[in-house]
């Protein structure tokens, strides 16, 4: 039994449906089958906790706005990721300076926590990256326009992320993705470290049936996440009014943390529903005609995908989200999209088609045996 720490900045809570929250979970609960396994990571959390077995969990407090700000000021100057100071936290650093002795291996989760490795640590060192976020930040950059502040904002984090993605190629002993697509964006002299381990889904029960009587389309995920986002705005203002042309009724429900300012401009688009962060989705998809993936900006594997056909709910998603599915085909088990006008038509006919949308239902559902963690996740035991 090896000892393992997992490191991760992020809030590690029941209901939050944000992908990288969800991958985190499912590696430490895979590893702590046969090691014992601590977490770092921040904002306690009882309901999670109480779900943890073989190991420990050290909690640690965000840093407030204005230490943020000073941090991140810092890591500009410094020429490196604005989010390495917006996510640092001096008592992690402490933290993992103090005891990484006692540990054989450190998973890092996300480039952002790549500078607590402590230098002198011997054991195996592994960036779970998941996704190459230079590449994300590229493609955001392209979707804002020249005069938005965050066009610049992107284009500098870009720039500073790809070279910091270097340097960790250069010092971990393994870097984790989830698509073998994001490798042409890592320095190829370092191919050999990189291993693809992609994400996996939980089987439920079949839970979608269709009826003439559904009405709710979801979308599910971090709606902070800038990606999401749009999605969700782009889809309450140019998608969902072209539906309603033919269903009135039809709702579009985002389901997934999200700030009160976003929940609120939302409000005010006919037929959108906010329903913040839910620990159980079962309710949720009865009375659903399907789940959407809309994102234009994407890498590597999108979570959500796997969650609606876990559940059995067709999927409608755009060929920018669809890029990374390995798993599942296209037209057989989930539907994707190029242009706005087979987007609107996919859902109405999802709507109408009860063969097509059990076809879509049945193919998917069978395949989520193939996509457990438990498979997905195996080899994370030869660089353990």
């Amino acid at each position: 039994m090896k000892k393992i720490l997992f490191v991760t900045t992020a809030s590690l809570g029941l209901g939050d449906y944000t992908g990288d929250v969800i991958r985190a979970q499912n590696i430490i609960k895979y590893l702590r089958k046969k090691n014992k396994v601590d977490i770092v990571c921040t904002t306690k959390n009882n309901e999670y906790k109480k779900t943890v077995k073989n190991g420990k969990i050290f909690f640690f407090k965000k840093s407030n706005f204005l230490l943020r700000l000073a941090y991140t000021s810092m890591a500009l100057l410094k020429l490196k990721p604005l989010q390495l100071g917006y996510f640092y936290c001096k008592k992690i650093d402490q933290f993992l300076q103090n005891k990484y002795k006692n540990y054989d291996s450190i998973v890092f989760h996300l480039v952002r926590s790549a500078q607590y490795l402590p230098k002198k640590f011997k054991g195996k060192k592994i960036l779970e990256m998941t996704d190459v976020m230079s590449n994300n930040y590229s493609q955001t950059k392209k979707n804002l326009n020249i005069l938005n502040f965050f066009y610049y904002i992107y284009f500098l984090e870009s720039f500073l992320v790809k070279k910091y993605e270097k340097l960790c190629s250069k010092i971990f002993d393994k870097i984790v993705i989830v698509s073998r697509k994001d490798l042409s964006n890592l320095d190829k002299q370092f191919n050999k470290k990189v291993i693809e381990i992609t994400n996996g889904v939980k089987k439920e029960n079949k839970t979608f049936k269709f009826h003439k009587k559904n009405f709710k389309i979801l979308f599910i995920g971090n709606i902070n996440y800038l990606p999401n986002r749009y999605a969700c705005y782009d889809f309450a203002k140019n998608i969902l009014p072209k539906i309603n042309l033919v269903y009135p009724n039809i709702e579009f429900h985002i389901i997934g943390k999200i700030n009160i300012l976003d929940r609120i401009k939302l409000y005010f688009f006919k037929n959108v529903k906010v329903l913040g962060k839910i620990n159980f989705l079962k309710k949720n998809i009865r009375s659903s005609i399907c789940g959407v993936s809309n994102l234009q900006i994407a890498t590597g594997v999108q979570n959500k995908i796997y969650t609606y056909v876990s559940y059995a709910l067709p999927a409608v998603v755009s060929s920018k989200s669809a890029s990374g599915i390995k798993n599942l085909l296209i037209n057989q088990d989930f539907l994707v999209y190029q242009d706005e006008k087979k987007f609107v038509n996919q859902i109405l006919q999802l709507k109408d088609d009860k063969i097509l949308a059990e076809k879509i239902s049945k193919n998917s559902h069978i395949k989520i045996k193939n996509l457990s963690w438990e498979k997905t996740l195996k080899n994370y035991n030869k660089i353990i």
